[in-house]
Order: C-alpha cells, then sequence, then structure tokens
C-alpha cells in the first residue's frame, strides 16, 4: 500500500495586509522574510538573474563590465576613485574588473603623474580610465536593450506607482546615508 502524497504547498491567491503597516519601534513582529534588506535582495537577485543577465550575457559582458563600462562611457574620463564611489563597487572588484576590460579593449587607464614625483608618491598617483571606440561600440549596442528591458519591468507598475517606488528609493538611500548616488545601471 502506498503511503500518500503530500500535496506541495500553495500560496493563497488572496492578498494579505503587509506586515509593514504597523510597524512598532521594536519591530518585533517582523519575521526575517518580511525584513526590508531580505525582500529587496531577493528582488535584486531577481532581476539582475532573470532581467539583466541575459541580454548582458548576449553581449559577452559580466554584470560588474557593464556596470564599469556604462559608467566611464556616461562620465569619462574618470578618475579611479571615482569609478569606484559611482559604481557601488569595492576597490579590488573594480581594479580587477578594469583589467579584464582593458584587455579586451573596452577601457583605458593612464597614470598621471606630477613632475619630479618620486616613486613613493608615483604609488599614490591618480589613475584616469576611459572608454576605447571599441567600449563606445559595444555600450550603444547594448544600452538600447538594456533601456527596453529595464523599461518593460517599470511599465508593470503603474505611472503613479513608478514615481512613488522612486521617491520611496530616494528617502530611503537619504536616510541611511549611502553617499554618491551612483545611478547603477543593470
Amino acid at each position: 500500500m502506498k503511503a500518500p502524497q503530500k500535496k506541495p504547498r500553495q500560496r493563497s491567491t488572496t492578498k494579505t495586509s503587509s506586515p509593514w503597516a504597523a510597524v512598532s519601534r521594536s519591530g518585533s513582529h517582523l519575521n526575517v522574510e518580511d525584513f526590508l534588506t531580505f525582500r529587496l535582495t531577493r528582488l535584486s537577485n531577481a532581476l539582475r538573474t532573470n532581467l539583466t543577465k541575459p541580454y548582458l550575457e548576449h553581449f559577452g559582458l559580466s554584470l560588474p563590465e557593464w556596470r564599469l563600462l556604462a559608467l566611464v562611457a556616461r562620465f569619462a574620463p574618470m578618475r579611479f576613485s571615482e569609478v569606484t564611489v559611482r559604481s557601488g563597487m569595492d576597490k579590488g572588484q573594480v581594479s580587477r574588473t578594469l583589467r579584464v576590460m582593458a584587455t579586451r579593449g573596452l577601457t583605458k587607464t593612464k597614470t598621471i603623474k606630477d613632475r619630479g614625483a618620486r616613486s613613493t608618491e608615483a604609488l599614490a598617483a591618480p589613475v584616469m580610465v576611459s572608454i576605447t571606440p571599441k567600449g563606445t561600440s559595444l555600450y550603444k549596442e547594448v544600452l538600447p536593450v538594456a533601456r527596453k528591458r529595464q523599461a518593460d519591468m517599470l511599465l508593470a507598475l503603474s505611472e503613479s506607482e513608478r514615481a512613488t517606488l522612486y521617491s520611496i528609493i530616494d528617502k530611503l538611500s537619504a536616510t541611511i546615508g549611502n553617499g554618491e548616488s551612483a545611478g547603477e545601471v543593470e
């Protein structure tokens, strides 16, 4: 005799009230899956996986490469430190990604040296990052696809929802003090 099989647990199709509607200072009623950070991270990961990665793979770019290519295309020439701040990436990741991109002929870097700089001072010399014609060409190919995919996702919301979400993101960003607005491109 076979054991009865369990039916897979299904999500309720009825709308439930938001656990955020009446948040106390202690947040004692919030479960981990209700945390703002948890929900935004899941959304961000899903957007990256389902929205951004497919078109980047088509163009042979990783997410960090696209982020830096788009920033450098828009703001170049840029100091390495500015690339780091605007991208929201750490210095090591920016350095590694720019090295790969330079090898591919998409970007180039140039160390700015003062006249008469000693070798110890040269180690801290600013590095300027710029885009190559090949990088510009790739950027111009990817950008319309990226814009269309982003627009498709945003159009899932009404005009007022889009305006509200944009305002909410700005308010939360200002509250946590994220520094320079990165204008992250994904």
